[in-house]
């Protein structure tokens, strides 16, 4: 979880403004379903156990959206990178899409995404107290010669 959080700060600049910045970071709890995870080259699942969603927005308007297991001990986060259709603030609909451009498994060096796109989905504005509902997010590349696939949906609770 600190390294998410790290990561959502090195995004996004802090601003001295008293208002909430546009860059916090949503995060929300709930539950992973079991196809979550990640495929090389067709093989078996290596599935990811995950409880929190973390959803950051940088100065660029670019969106990077993490997966991980507060709960759990392996520290394995799966982040999905990209910009959200029509550069929308959250919540600005009740279902917004993000193309993702690139997919983190942990590692230092993103995985280029050949195609792939998150769904989230919420109950109003996020600014007027809306809430986020679910996420689903599905990447697929190349790296190091192996085909990558990236899956998670978390329903939150």
């Amino acid at each position: 979880m600190k390294l998410t959080l790290l990561i959502a700060f090195l995004l996004c600049a802090p601003t001295l403004a008293l208002a909430q910045s546009s860059c916090a970071p949503i995060i929300a709890s709930g539950a992973c379903d079991e196809q979550s995870g990640v495929t090389i080259d067709e093989g078996d699942l290596s599935r990811l156990y995950c409880d929190t969603v973390v959803i950051m927005r940088s100065e660029r308007g670019t969106v990077l959206i993490q997966f991980t297991d507060k709960q759990g001990d392996d520290g394995r986060i799966l982040g999905f990178a990209g910009t959200i259709e029509g550069r929308q603030g959250f919540g600005a609909d009740a279902t917004q899409m993000m193309a993702v451009e690139r997919v983190y498994l942990g590692g230092a060096d993103p995985v280029p995404a050949e195609r792939g796109s998150c769904i989230m989905n919420w109950t109003g504005l996020h600014r007027t107290g809306g809430r986020l509902t679910s996420v689903v997010c599905g990447g697929r590349g190349e790296a190091e010669g192996s085909d990558i696939m990236a899956m998670a949906a978390l329903e939150t609770r």
